[in-house]
């Protein structure tokens, strides 16, 4: 059996009404998805399915931790995610164009949320991911400080917010801005 099996629901044989189930997503789920931003990770997944007649209404609530790479040391660690997001899975043949609303044709008989677990737990991840402070590899820090050639800080403090927009500034706009004051 497949691992991508372990993440699928069955809804043709349920009644209608809630059903609940619990999935987990560790190293092994997140190394069999190709192009994954996500590097490991022990995530607990509660999943309450609300089934009626036109439409699985699944609630996913994603608890635990992800290991992503810093990005200011380049060093792995684990980063700890709790959040919730719904998905609609709809009874249909016509083509819906919303992130939030699947299609389920008439002859399936199964889901596999190892997709939507996936783009969920991302989703759950800041832009920035960086180790708590004074956590980061120091070694490293130091190694990057050799290679760069300016400091952050002093390229920050070179540069005033006046003299950007002076210097930015169209000709034409100039000479329109001496027009108006006439």
């Amino acid at each position: 059996m497949s691992r991508r099996n372990e993440h699928t629901i069955r809804f043709v044989s349920l009644a209608d009404g809630k059903h609940t189930f619990q999935f987990e997503a560790d190293d092994l789920f997140f190394e069999q998805l190709d192009y994954s931003i996500i590097e490991g990770g022990q995530l607990k997944i509660d999943v309450e399915m609300d089934k009626s007649p036109t439409m699985l209404t699944v609630t996913f609530d994603i608890e635990g931790t992800i290991k992503v790479m810093c990005d200011k040391c380049t060093d792995n660690f684990d980063m700890e995610v709790q959040g919730s997001e719904e998905l609609i899975y709809k009874f249909t043949e016509e083509i819906i164009d919303d992130e939030k609303i699947r299609t389920i044709s008439a002859g399936e008989i199964e889901i596999d949320l190892t997709q939507p677990i996936y783009e969920f737990s991302a989703l759950l991840l800041p832009n920035r991911r960086v180790h708590p402070e004074g956590e980061c590899n120091q070694d490293m820090l130091e190694q990057m400080d050799q290679y760069l050639m300016v400091e952050a800080d002093e390229v920050e403090e070179s540069i005033e917010p006046d003299e950007i927009e002076e210097d930015e500034t169209d000709p034409r706009w100039a000479a329109l801005k001496k027009l108006k004051k006439e």
